[in-house]
């Protein structure tokens, strides 16, 4: 219990409102809310990817094509967690929900915020290599994979609680 006690913590820290889906009432919003602060974070990952976009295609860089498949990948993965369905209530709703099973979601939420916040950091560290192409497109490679891991997360948080006929 003090696990999931920890992690019900620091998510309550990280997402004003979150309240751990202490309520089944409430299920639906503590979800949302998650949804948004990831999809956040990612909408100001894909801001600054903007603006070096611009900074390197003024400069000639060979990496514009990449940093603008980065910038419509971020979109596309905080627009699948902002839009896909929340809420879980037919799952909730149709079995008791082990605290184990409990401690499972809190984890995928921390995880999906902490890497979400990975991606920005990653993001971040872009704007040190600008000018040096064989750095930038290291780095932009990195932040492929981190993309790529955290919308591979996404859809299994998703998996975790379709309800099946």
């Amino acid at each position: 219990m003090s696990r999931v006690l920890r992690l019900l913590e620091r998510l309550e820290l990280i997402i004003p409102g979150y309240r751990g889906y202490k309520k089944k009432e409430l299920i639906r919003e503590d979800d949302k809310l998650v949804r948004e602060k990831v999809a956040s974070i990612l909408d100001d990952a894909r801001r600054e990817v903007e603006s070096l976009l611009i900074a390197c295609s003024q400069l000639g860089s060979g990496a514009v094509a990449l940093l603008d498949r980065e910038r419509r990948k971020l979109m596309m993965v905080a627009s699948r967690i902002r839009h896909a369905a929340y809420g879980y209530a037919g799952y909730f709703d149709r079995v008791k929900v082990t605290e184990r099973e409990l401690e499972k979601l809190l984890e995928y939420d921390y995880n999906l915020v902490s890497r979400a916040e990975d991606v920005a950091k990653a993001v971040s560290e872009l704007r040190g290599v600008v000018g040096d192409d064989r750095a930038l497109t290291a780095k932009l490679m990195e932040l492929d994979r981190l993309v790529d891991d955290l919308d591979k997360l996404i859809i299994e948080r998703d998996r975790m609680f379709k309800v099946e006929g």
